[in-house]
């Protein structure tokens, strides 16, 4: 990983206009759709050091470089940073490299790594659900992501683990836990569809739906609570993440449960947002309770893209992306989440190395 730091030792008296041109710098970054980064400032004037200092890290030298090349190319940024100069009567770059896993290790080889997860058993109100914990190779303890998967891990599915996942985590060196929620999988209680039993997408089908879903986020927030027990697991460092149904509990999860550090939300309500209102008010009512990062990820050629769309403008901390038509079908797009890892795996990385 590349960490660039910055310091700003201000002109006399100048030191509340360098702190917000600074942040001015920071808006145009996100505006070039560049992360924004974070600041610091001493906290009185007698203390030594600089006035303001900005750091942010990279993924690889490369992704710096392009960040790099994108500064130098904006007239905007050209402009805030000859204001800077203005302002200050020192300036220092550091370019670090890290040395060691400190919690995110990053590039781990899963060569003869078996990707057979460990079963776990947790509690949520009176179910007790399985859930399946991959770890990656090595002592830990690591920080985790809580994969929620979609509608079709039915219960008695043989395809029920989403080891392609877990295996991308892995390799960044972050464990994957997969919990199957009420009635799915291996998890004892009513299917989803036994308590939706309405005609879909009538008025009591979609409340049916969205009381469903809202249960299954108890599961979610339950998951973590156990996650959090277990000693190869770094408590204050869990993250969330899922697909479809998977997507709206990952989004009414983190709602819920300060405990997450961030969110991935892949495709949430692609198949419902337009035909059920009573969901997707919600969902945008939990987006706005939002206090976490959270990254909305679907393809273009997902059955609609209005989720995303609609989400993106409700928190502060939202990041989206609409990716290229991933295959033929409105279903292959969206089950991007499972089957495009490789396409991604870069964004997420980088989300997951800012804020988890």
């Amino acid at each position: 990983m590349i960490i660039e730091r910055t310091q700003y030792y201000a002109k006399p008296g100048l030191r509340p206009q360098v702190l917000e041109i600074r942040r001015e710098a920071c808006r145009v970054r996100v505006a070039m759709g560049l992360a924004a980064g974070s600041i610091t400032t001493k906290q009185d004037d007698t203390s030594a050091g600089p006035d303001v200092a900005w750091s942010l890290a990279f993924t690889s030298s490369a992704t710096h470089e392009r960040d790099l090349a994108m500064r130098a190319a904006s007239p905007e940024f050209a402009s805030v940073r000859a204001r800077m100069t203005a302002a200050i009567e020192r300036f220092d770059r550091f370019i670090e490299t890290t040395v060691g896993p400190a919690g995110f290790a990053g590039d781990l080889s899963l060569e003869g790594v078996a990707l057979v997860p460990r079963e776990e058993t947790f509690w949520s109100a009176d179910h007790a659900l399985k859930g399946y914990l991959y770890l990656p190779p090595g002592p830990g303890p690591w920080p985790a992501v809580i994969y929620n998967h979609g509608s079709g891990v039915d219960q008695g599915s043989t395809d029920s683990v989403q080891p392609a996942i877990a295996a991308r985590l892995m390799s960044w060196g972050i464990a994957c836990f997969m919990p199957h929620r009420r009635g799915y999988g291996n998890s004892p209680g009513p299917t989803w569809r036994a308590e939706c039993p309405d005609e879909p997408f009538t008025d009591t089908y979609n409340t049916q739906l969205l009381a469903r879903l809202d249960r299954e986020s108890d599961d979610v927030c339950a998951a973590r609570q156990h996650l959090s027990s277990l000693p190869e697991i770094i408590a204050g460092r869990i993250a969330v993440m899922g697909s479809s149904f998977g997507g709206v509990n990952t989004l009414f999860a983190a709602a819920k449960d300060t405990g997450f550090r961030c969110a991935v939300e892949f495709a949430g309500a692609a198949m419902n947002w337009d035909r059920n209102p009573v969901l997707a008010q919600a969902m945008v009512a939990a987006a706005e309770r939002l206090t976490m990062p959270i990254f909305f990820i679907q393809a273009a050629n997902d059955f609609s893209i209005r989720p995303t769309q609609a989400l993106a403008g409700t928190s502060e901390q939202a990041v989206t992306k609409i990716y290229p038509a991933f295959g033929l079908t409105n279903w292959e797009g969206h089950l991007f989440a499972g089957r495009g890892p490789q396409i991604w795996g870069p964004d997420v990385r980088d989300f997951l190395e800012r804020y988890l």
